[in-house]
């Protein structure tokens, strides 16, 4: 992986690089918010350890920075006892964890290992695809009208595959587009390239109901294949994306689907009920305030329910978010509707990136 450290404790910061280079990861560190937004700019990085006091400078300030600017890394906060309540509130601004201080080898191991099982989501698992050869096997071997939706230029294409230029601006003619192409006929595919794009400009939610909505237009007729670039998609986004293909109700449950902790929570309770002490040991948690966080946030969004005095257990709406867990895990091209995602392989200059929409509230 590739780290990036910043804390103005320079023994903590040499300690916790010597940790990491261990692990054989490539690690840069530095002293100040300041030079960790040079170096966000400079260079790309997986995840970020970030102390949440810095003297004058705040490591709240540079999370809200790197979210906005840099969606695609996850940000780690390092905390000392005193400021655990922040650390938590940091977790409802888009953090993804938080460690204590003085950190221990196998916490920092834990996280990375959370980290991993994030960053799997952005692999599509398969050798990027060129999006007009893939919509034209569709044609020929599978027999379908093929609409093909990607970023210009306008490319050479073959009998029975119509092509619609890809506005990310405006996601509402692409959801126009597909009913239209759809709905006359009889066995018919879409092919949608460069989703990041979408992604990049409206919420992880809409984009996903937008390709749940194709999904059910092509429901009885032919295959949705979503393509993206997995160097230029968050890990939530392609939790978006993977989800929508599978369930008719993923944007509803993407928030809480958003964090492996909370995943590893529901899966537990797939099993059956269990107490806030099975669920911090589900989540190989040792830390009650964050496992607090994670109920908390799952009884919010309904999937878990939770009476005082009693058990921890799945609602029917969580039964719903392990069948769409079940599903992504089991994604597979070759069965069911043929519905899939792949790495988009497109050579073309694209435009620079824009900032992603705050979130909602």
């Amino acid at each position: 992986m590739r780290i990036l450290i910043v804390d103005d404790d320079a023994e903590f910061r040499e300690e916790l690089v010597d940790l990491l280079q261990h692990g054989q990861h490539a690690v840069t560190a530095v002293p100040s918010a300041g030079e960790a937004t040079s170096a966000l700019e400079r260079d790309e990085f997986d995840v970020m350890f970030t102390d949440i006091r810095m003297g004058r400078h705040s490591g709240m300030d540079l999370l809200a920075d790197t979210r906005q600017r840099w969606p695609r890394v996850l940000v780690v906060m390092l905390t000392g006892k005193a400021t655990i309540d922040t650390a938590v509130r940091a977790l409802q601004l888009g953090a993804f964890d938080y460690l204590r201080k003085p950190i221990r080898a196998d916490q920092v191991d834990r996280v990375l290992d959370l980290v991993g099982q994030q960053l799997a989501l952005v692999r599509a698992g398969a050798k990027p695809l060129d999006p007009l050869r893939y919509a034209s096997a569709l044609a020929a071997e599978g027999g379908y009208e093929v609409l093909l939706i990607s970023p210009p230029p306008v490319p050479v294409v073959v009998e029975k595959v119509s092509y619609l230029p890809l506005d990310p601006d405006n996601p509402f003619r692409v959801r126009d587009a597909v009913e239209d192409f759809v709905t006359p006929k009889e066995r018919a595919a879409v092919v949608l390239a460069a989703v990041e794009e979408l992604l990049a400009r409206h919420r992880e939610e809409d984009i996903a109901a937008l390709l749940e909505g194709m999904r059910a237009v092509l429901e009885g007729k032919g295959p949705l294949a979503v393509g993206y670039d997995p160097n230029k998609i968050t890990a939530t986004g392609a939790l978006a994306v993977r989800s929508s293909i599978v369930s008719a109700d993923a944007h509803n449950t993407l928030e809480s689907l958003g964090s492996p902790i909370r995943r590893l929570v529901l899966r537990r309770l797939a099993d059956g009920p269990c107490s806030f002490t099975q669920a911090m040991e589900a989540a190989h948690l040792d830390d009650t305030s964050k496992i607090a966080f994670h109920l908390r946030k799952l009884t919010e969004s309904g999937l878990v329910a939770h009476l005082a005095g009693e058990r921890y257990r799945l609602t029917p709406r969580g039964q719903g978010a392990i069948i769409i867990l079940s599903s992504i895990d089991n994604l597979d091209s070759a069965k069911g509707s043929g519905n899939r995602i792949f790495q988009s392989k497109i050579h073309q200059k694209r435009a620079a990136p824009v900032k992603r929409p705050r979130k909602s509230k």
